[in-house]
């Protein structure tokens, strides 16, 4: 468990407890919304791994704020959770546990909705300022361009444990964020390496595998498997590191290890290749000339990948039909370096959705 008190004296006129639970960290904290602002006051991260519900963590994180600030008592609670929701209640497409709004609304006393991760994150975008380095990364396309938004469709995905897809669609006066399970779209090889990988997949699971087991946390943790059963590993220092730890730590010994190794950074190299390729297939599909963002820590932290050698608008920018390609090199893309977006998000969910 980490405690951060970001703005300990902030006031409200409204606070919600918001909730990012993923399948790696599952994050708490309290948002004041004051004067059309939001303002994280307390955030509570939990390892995903070691909690069984959300009663505990909850709890603990009320009984935190409480003992600093006995005004700190929200009126509303709203949870984002990484997996579909129906009927206010959420089961996790990575933990072995669900998350249902309305338990946790009879323990605590107040109403609790619960959102898909990344309808949080859509709603979580409009309160982001594009501006704002600390907030957001532009990727320039290969002409150096930088697209200015327009008042259209906007469009999110993120890599981390698996992957999440989502939209908002403007109304011509105000954004509307709707979820998706794209990540589980069938994943389309786009060569002979992303093939074999693909293909080594199918054998894995028995079908035809979508996107999050290629181009994801979980999806790197598969790729070290499929190169060293296809291609073999060094025997360094690096790799006896990367193959002593389990499967779901490997991504980030591999990222760390691909500034030095040159087979960890072809590693990285393929999947920001599959990553770039993944995120043309959904601008495509919905002309995002709002504004295409990509969150999540794998991003955040590899960004360095994506800008080398340009790879992620190489893979981008390219299609088949000549026509296409000057659309995508119109959309504005960026990525989200603020880790609190989930939280906001959820507290701006909250405010639209809960009365």
């Amino acid at each position: 468990m980490e405690i951060k008190w970001l703005n300990p004296d902030a006031s409200f006129d409204r606070l919600v407890l918001a909730g990012d639970i993923g399948g790696t960290n599952a994050n708490l904290g309290l948002v004041g919304y004051k004067a059309g602002k939001f303002t994280l006051i307390l955030a509570v991260d939990y390892p995903s791994s070691s909690l069984s519900g959300l009663q505990e963590p909850i709890a603990e994180t009320l009984k935190i704020a409480a003992e600093r600030r006995p005004d700190l008592k929200p009126s509303h609670c709203c949870i984002s959770a990484a997996g579909p929701v129906a009927n206010n209640r959420c089961v996790m497409t990575n933990l072995p546990w669900h998350v249902d709004g309305n338990t946790l609304s009879d323990d605590i006393g107040i109403p609790v909705l619960i959102v898909n991760d990344f309808v949080a994150i859509s709603y979580g975008i409009p309160t982001l300022d594009v501006e704002n380095p600390e907030q957001i990364h532009k990727l320039r396309h290969l002409d150096e361009s930088l697209p200015i938004p327009q008042p259209t469709t906007k469009a999110v995905i993120g890599p981390g444990t698996g992957i999440g897809v989502s939209f908002l669609a403007y109304d011509g006066a105000k954004y509307i964020p709707a979820s998706s399970e794209g990540g589980h779209m069938t994943f389309a090889p786009f060569d002979a390496e992303t093939q074999s990988f693909r293909d080594y997949m199918e054998k894995k699971l028995g079908t035809a595998p979508g996107v999050e087991p290629l181009v994801s946390g979980l999806g790197i943790g598969h790729m070290y498997d499929w190169w060293k059963d296809t291609k073999g590993i060094p025997d360094n220092e690096a790799f006896q590191k990367i193959e002593a730890t389990k499967s779901s730590d490997r991504p980030k010994y591999i990222s760390r290890a691909s500034d030095t190794d040159p087979v960890a950074a072809e590693m990285m190299r393929l999947f920001v290749k599959m990553l770039g390729r993944f995120a043309s297939d959904v601008c495509t599909l919905l002309l995002p000339f709002g504004g295409f963002y990509l969150a999540g820590g794998i991003v955040q932290k590899d960004l360095r990948w994506l800008e080398r050698d340009n790879l992620f608008m190489q893979y981008f920018e390219k299609n088949y039909n000549p026509n296409i390609s000057p659309l995508l090199k119109k959309i504005p893309v960026y990525v989200i370096k603020d880790y609190s977006i989930s939280l906001y998000g959820a507290a701006n969910a909250s405010l639209n959705l809960q009365k």
